[in-house]
C-alpha cells in the first residue's frame, strides 16, 4: 500500500461516513482542482480540510469564515502603508489566500463584490493581481463550504469554478456515530511532503486515458442532455484530470471505466439533478459494480434481521437458517457478476470487495446464529 493509500485509509477511519468526500478531495488535490461541500454546520467540513493540509507538510493552509461584511484585507492581506508612500497600492499577502497551497473558505457564497473578482482570478488562473501586477499563487486546491447553494446570479461564476461537489450530511449509522463520539478512530498520521505531492501531480498528468473512456464520456454527455442536464464543455474537459487522478489514487497507470464514477460529483448543477446524473454515470461506468452494491445492501438487511435480539432460541436458529439460504443465493449472483466482469475484461475492483464483505457477513451468521465455522 502506497503512502497515498495509507493516508486515504487513515482519513476514512477518522472521518466516518465520509469515504466519498475523502476520495473526491484527494482526487481533486492530485488534479489541482477545487472542491465544494454543501451541508449543515457541524459536519466536519472544516476539520477535514485542516486535517488534509496537516498531512501534506510544507503546504501553507489558509482558513476563513466569510460573512457579507468580510473585507478584502481579511482574505488577501492588508494594504502596505510603505507602498502607499511610494504611490503604490500593494497588499501584504503573508499568511493570506494568495500564498496558500490549500485553502478552506467557509460560507463561501457570502463573498461580496469587493472580494469576488480577485477570488475568481485566483481560483481560475492561480494569479493574484497585486497593485496591477499579476502575482503567481501556489494554490493547489480551494475547498469551499456552504450551508446552501447560491441563489444570486453574480455568484454563478464562483459556483462553476468548483469542479467537484458534494452534499454532506450528519452521520446516519449508529455504530459510526458511536465511533465518532468515542474518538478511537484515526490514530495514525501518514504524511506526504509537498515536494512528493508535486511529484505525484506530475505523474498524474502522464496517465493514459483509453479511447473507450472517451467514448463512455460522450455517451454520458448525450444521455444527460436528453434529461436536460447540461454541463459546460470546460467541466467535461477538466474532468479528464480528475479521472487520471482517481486512477492514480487507486494505484493504476491508466484510467478504467470504474473511475468514471467521480463524474457523479462533477456533472450536476442542482440537487434535483444528482439522482439523474448518478443513475446515468453508474450505469455506464460500471453497471456490474452497481449491481454488486445492490446485493451488498440486500445482504446487510438480511444480516440485520438475523441478528435481532431474539428471545427464543428456536426463532434465532430459524432466522439463521433463512439468512443462510438467502446469503447462498446472493453469493451465487455475485459469482455470476464476477464471471461476466472477467469475460468483458473489466476491473473487479469494488465488486471483489463486496464479494468478500458478503462472505464475511455469511460466516458471521453461520457462527453466531447456527454455531458453524464458515460458509464453505
Amino acid at each position: 500500500m502506497s503512502d497515498l493509500q495509507k493516508l486515504r485509509t487513515e482519513l476514512q477511519d477518522k472521518f466516518v461516513e465520509r469515504d466519498e468526500v475523502i476520495d473526491g478531495t484527494l482526487t481533486a488535490i492530485l488534479a489541482r482542482q477545487h472542491v465544494l461541500m454543501i451541508g449543515p454546520p457541524g459536519t466536519a467540513k472544516s476539520m477535514l480540510a485542516s486535517e488534509l493540509c496537516n498531512r501534506f507538510p510544507g503546504t501553507n493552509f489558509f482558513e476563513w469564515l466569510l460573512t457579507k461584511f468580510s473585507t478584502p484585507e481579511e482574505i488577501f492581506g492588508p494594504v502596505s502603508l510603505q507602498a502607499l508612500e511610494r504611490d503604490e497600492y500593494l497588499r501584504i499577502t503573508t499568511d493570506k489566500l494568495p500564498e496558500a497551497h490549500v485553502a478552506f473558505l467557509d460560507e463561501i457564497f457570502k463573498a461580496n463584490s469587493s472580494i469576488l473578482n480577485a477570488l475568481l482570478s485566483l481560483i481560475n488562473e492561480r494569479k493574484f493581481h497585486n497593485g496591477g501586477k499579476p502575482q503567481d499563487a501556489p494554490l493547489i486546491s480551494l475547498i469551499g463550504a456552504s450551508n446552501e447553494l447560491p441563489d444570486e446570479e453574480e455568484l454563478g461564476a464562483l459556483y462553476d469554478r468548483f469542479l467537484v461537489r458534494f452534499l454532506v450530511d450528519y452521520i446516519e449509522d449508529d455504530a459510526n456515530f458511536v465511533t465518532m463520539l468515542s474518538g478511537t478512530n484515526g490514530k495514525k498520521a501518514t504524511q506526504i511532503p509537498l515536494k512528493d505531492l508535486q511529484g505525484m501531480q506530475a505523474e498524474v498528468e502522464s496517465l493514459r486515458v483509453p479511447e473507450l473512456i472517451v467514448d463512455l464520456i460522450v455517451q454520458i454527455r448525450n444521455k444527460l442532455r436528453k434529461e436536460n442536464v447540461i454541463a459546460s464543455d470546460r467541466r467535461y474537459h477538466d474532468a479528464i484530470s480528475l479521472l487520471r487522478a482517481r486512477a492514480y489514487l487507486e494505484g493504476r497507470s491508466e484510467v478504467i471505466d470504474s473511475d468514471l464514477v467521480i463524474l457523479a460529483n462533477v456533472l450536476w448543477n442542482t440537487p434535483e439533478e444528482i439522482r439523474i446524473v448518478e443513475n446515468i454515470v453508474y450505469d455506464l461506468a460500471n453497471p456490474f459494480e452497481r449491481r454488486a452494491e445492490e446485493f451488498l445492501k440486500q445482504a446487510e438487511e438480511i444480516m440485520a434481521y438475523a441478528q435481532r435480539d431474539w428471545t427464543d432460541a428456536d426463532e434465532r436458529t430459524k432466522a439463521g437458517i433463512e439468512a443462510h439460504t438467502k446469503f447462498k443465493k446472493i453469493q451465487s449472483r455475485i459469482a455470476d457478476v464476477v464471471r461476466r466482469v472477467q469475460q468483458e475484461g473489466r476491473s473487479l475492483g469494488r465488486i471483489d470487495e463486496v464479494r468478500l464483505q458478503v462472505e464475511a457477513m455469511h460466516n458471521n451468521i453461520l457462527e453466531n446464529c447456527l454455531g458453524l465455522e464458515d460458509a464453505r
